[in-house]
């Protein structure tokens, strides 16, 4: 029997080691490639696509360019591109408004790091979602997608302006329209869009909703410390 391949696309390297020693005790189951960048993923989906691909959503894009890149927005044309594979993401983000939209999306599943359990039954969980096309997501995960609560949703340039503020509230139109190379006119039509998206009137209680629904974009930090029980 042919076993099941497996891509891993994920920047921290002992997560992505614990993640291939995890799949690979299982002899169902082949990680074909391991690679920390965007840029990378692309080559290999063209050169053969596996059958799963485990992703964390925000990786750098190539060593030269280590700002996070957002993944999130290319879920839906990897999804359309390649209708045989499998995503499951296994990320820290556990933002509300974020796990509702990658849901959205129509992956596969969704695994916080955080979450022990399910990633000692990670092999079993890929073979699950394999053989049956049943979906997984972390217990938590599950709680925020049955609440019915809407949540408003921003667009990765809005939220990126909102996590610059709040980083450095100080920072004027003018000055955030130079970092991110827009004319201040963008910045402030941006900004009335996410006031009336957040019902409120001020940058400082903009960021105050922002933060009481989880929108602001997680600034980049270590992973928790995956079981060190490995096969």
């Amino acid at each position: 029997m042919n076993r099941y391949r497996v891509g891993i696309l994920e920047d921290h390297p002992a997560t992505a080691a614990g993640i291939k020693a995890q799949l690979s005790a299982n002899p169902d189951l082949e990680v074909v490639w391991l690679e920390h960048y965007f840029d990378s993923l692309e080559t290999w989906l063209q050169a053969g696509a596996p059958d799963l691909l485990i992703l964390d959503i925000s990786v750098p894009k190539n060593p030269e360019d280590p700002e996070l890149y957002p993944i999130f927005d290319e879920l839906p044309s990897l999804l359309s591109r390649f209708p045989h594979l499998k995503i499951l993401v296994f990320s820290m983000h556990n933002r509300p408004a974020l796990l509702k939209a990658i849901n959205a999306t129509g992956v596969h599943g969704y695994i916080l790091k955080e979450d022990r359990g399910s990633f000692q039954r990670l092999d079993q969980i890929v073979i699950d979602i394999l053989t049956t096309g049943r979906r997984y997501f972390s217990p938590q995960v599950q709680a925020v997608l049955a609440d019915p609560a809407e949540i408003p949703t921003l667009t990765w340039r809005q939220n990126e302006i909102l996590t610059m503020i709040l980083q450095d509230p100080d920072l004027t139109n003018k000055e955030l329209a130079d970092l991110l190379v827009v004319a201040p006119s963008t910045i402030r039509n941006h900004l009335s869009i996410i006031y009336t998206k957040l019902g409120v009137s001020s940058r400082a209680s903009a960021i105050m909703k922002a933060q009481e629904l989880g929108l602001v974009r997680p600034r980049p930090e270590e992973p928790p410390e995956l079981p060190r029980d490995l096969p």
